[in-house]
């Protein structure tokens, strides 16, 4: 795995440098990428969690601290250079394709957890990103980590287990807060088990289940709670984020807008925050200006007048409170969400296939300002399709134990239903290995705990005994 992975990246390092002319060409594709750039600078050269460019660093309460502080503790080695960046990003993406490969070895023979691993491996989207500066190969990592702490807690050695359990999911909201869910999904699936072993487990006796529960929950609770004291301390709000509103309303409800509008292929016009297309209509994101605008009547009309998407939907500096903004912009997009709730769970609902399948849709239904390579985009979303397929067909063939399939498929749910209904691809990276998992899980189960029929009977009574390292 390791020598597979590292061949991989380092062809995806030789094509970067091709194309671009550099390793790090992709890094600054985004802006987010240069947010968190300059915030991960700030900490390791002044310890201030900002993007200012000069003192006084103004804290930043945009960005959550999960992928910055990654970020920062790279440059405390190895200097600012984004390609030592991207260099340190690739081989943390060689480590998650060995984190699949030992997670899928827990419940399938060698040979098909190898097949899980490299087919993650050449995964398009999460080769494509590592060479962005964003957190989306962290997020993964994290996520593996989680999946890899759900199983050993779950087949059971120490209530510290849920504890460390706990942690890694409060660190995955504080580093994406679209992973909110998933630390309910989680407590969720310890609950069932619990629930399932509650007279017959010797691991799971009450006072363990009782002590097991309250230490999840509090190690989940600390980032989190720390990180929003913080903001707290700095603006007053006891809060991860001001993008909550900004990307409920923007985002969010603009795509539900659309649809109901029957306007789904502007959606990337809609949404661009491309300079180039500053100046175009944005009819949905205006409408949500003048809302916005209306209900801060009482400040000067200089205050109102900065208050317009060009400024806020992607998180520029405003002389009004932001959090009051995101609170406003949020309730403005619930309205939106609930002004026809069927729409919006069509929408959501169809949406689920098309972040699944992406570039499919839009090899299908090509939207507007956008240049697309039809053919090629339907050849690599029917890809995505068949895998898809795959993962239902072995969950409707059924005998699977709750260790194994519980944390894919709850996971992957909480992710969709955050991220919905964009289709970001960025958004369905976390998924991928999870889906794979599901895809290529085997039907005969040997037990409830889902261990593979091919393991050495000597082994079946020792479900903690770690696996050789790949």
């Amino acid at each position: 795995m390791l020598l597979g992975g590292a061949f991989v990246h380092a062809v995806v390092l030789a094509a970067a440098h091709w194309k671009t002319g550099a390793i790090d060409g992709y890094a600054f594709r985004s802006l987010d990428g240069q947010e968190f750039y300059a915030i991960a600078g700030n900490l390791a050269e002044h310890g201030a969690f900002s993007q200012s460019d000069l003192p006084p660093f103004t804290p930043d309460t945009w960005r959550t601290p999960g992928y910055p502080l990654f970020l920062g503790s790279i440059m405390l080695l190895f200097g600012k250079s984004s390609a030592a960046l991207i260099l340190a990003q690739q081989m943390l993406a060689i480590v998650n394709v060995v984190l699949v490969f030992r997670i899928a070895r827990m419940h399938m023979s060698d040979s098909r957890a190898a097949l899980a691993a490299g087919l993650f491996l050449i995964e398009p989207y999460q080769l494509y990103y590592s060479l962005w500066l964003l957190s989306t190969t962290w997020l993964v990592t994290l996520l593996l980590l989680t999946w890899l702490a759900w199983a050993k807690a779950i087949r059971g050695g120490g209530v510290l287990r849920f504890g460390i359990l706990g942690g890694l999911c409060g660190f995955l909201v504080v580093t994406w807060p679209g992973t909110i869910l998933i630390p309910v999904a989680v407590f969720s699936g310890i609950a069932a088990a619990a629930f399932r072993s509650w007279h017959t487990s010797p691991v799971m006796r009450r006072p363990a289940v009782v002590a097991a529960t309250l230490l999840f929950v509090t190690a989940c609770l600390a980032a989190p709670g720390l990180w929003m004291m913080r903001n707290l301390s700095v603006a007053g709000r006891f809060a991860l984020s001001h993008q909550g509103g900004i990307v409920l309303s923007y985002f969010k409800a603009t795509e539900v807008v659309l649809w109901r509008q029957g306007r789904a292929e502007d959606r990337y016009l809609e949404t661009s925050l491309n300079a180039d297309r500053r100046d175009e209509p944005h009819p949905v994101w205006e409408t949500i200006d003048e809302a916005l605008q209306g209900r801060l009547y009482d400040l000067p009309i200089e205050q109102r007048n900065e208050l317009s998407w060009a400024n806020l939907a992607q998180g520029n500096k405003t002389s009004v409170d932001p959090f009051r903004v995101s609170a406003e912009l949020g309730d403005i997009g619930l309205d939106h969400l609930l002004h026809s709730p069927l729409s919006t769970l069509a929408c959501c609902t169809a949406r689920f296939g098309s972040i699944l399948t992406f570039p499919l849709d839009i090899a299908l239904w090509p939207p507007k300002c956008v240049e697309v390579h039809r053919l090629r985009s339907a050849a690599v979303g029917t890809l995505y399709l068949m895998l898809c397929l795959a993962a239902v067909v072995r969950l409707a063939r059924g005998k699977f134990g709750f260790e194994a399939i519980y944390f894919p498929l709850a996971c992957t749910l909480a992710l969709l239903m955050t991220t919905t209904p964009q289709t970001d691809p960025r958004f369905r990276v976390p998924m991928m290995g999870m889906l794979i998992f599901v895809a290529l899980l085997p039907v005969n189960r040997a037990d409830s705990e889902g261990r593979p029929p091919d393991r050495p009977a000597s082994t079946r009574g020792e479900p903690d005994k770690p696996a050789e390292p790949c």
